[in-house]
């Protein structure tokens, strides 16, 4: 199949518009929001992991 067969319509569109500042700053908010959780729950498994370790290895250490 050859594509300049294939029609071609042009619409007209709304030109850009760039987001507004309240925008971006709900955005970064949001961003920074998750950024906190996402690290606060990485923090706990790895704390939970590293405790989890070292009562394990004083359990082995004792026998």
């Amino acid at each position: 199949m050859d594509t300049d067969d294939a029609p071609v319509h042009e619409v007209a569109t709304a030109g850009y518009r760039p987001p507004s500042l309240l925008r971006r700053l709900g955005a970064l908010a949001g961003t920074g929001g998750m950024a906190l959780i996402a690290g606060a729950l990485l923090a706990t498994l790895i704390g939970y992991g590293a405790a989890f370790t070292v009562i394990r290895l004083t359990g082995m250490l004792k026998r």
